[in-house]
């Protein structure tokens, strides 16, 4: 007898640990967010294809443009309906006339926001942004 209830025990333990588990990785799916990053010709394509959203393009061999991933990565934290896509120029070399080609624009600045509406550039932001400034984007 006592060996079942030690089993029984030892069951129900197992059981509230695999639960706390199981509503650690829910909370855990429910508040990670991260930018997508999306290549050049997928940008391209969504581009073409007349989609509409916001994407910031940079590099990640530049500081500047890896404080404002992270203030990106706070906004995403607050508003998980929001979505920001980033395109990493890096290997690009000459990353200026890529944007412009791109974008149809004068400005090649890294990083940049852009939000697309329809094939065309909605607006454009130069240099890192404030999460407000961000959240403004969206409105």
């Amino acid at each position: 007898m006592d060996f079942f209830k030690k089993i029984g025990k030892e069951v129900s333990v197992f059981g509230l640990v695999f639960v706390v588990f199981i509503a650690l990785f829910a909370y855990r799916q429910a508040t990670h967010v991260e930018l997508s990053t999306i290549s050049q010709d997928k940008l391209e394509e969504k581009i073409k294809d007349k989609d509409s959203f916001v994407v910031v393009v940079g590099s990640d061999s530049d500081n500047t443009t890896l404080n404002y991933k992270n203030v990106c990565l706070k906004y995403l934290e607050k508003n998980h309906g929001d979505k920001i896509y980033y395109v990493n120029l890096a290997k690009e070399n000459n990353a200026t006339t890529y944007i412009q080609k791109t974008f149809k624009t004068d400005d090649g600045t890294i990083p940049s926001t852009f939000v697309m509406k329809n094939r065309k550039v909605k607006v454009q932001k130069s240099g890192s942004l404030s999460y407000y400034r961000i959240a403004e984007l969206f409105k």
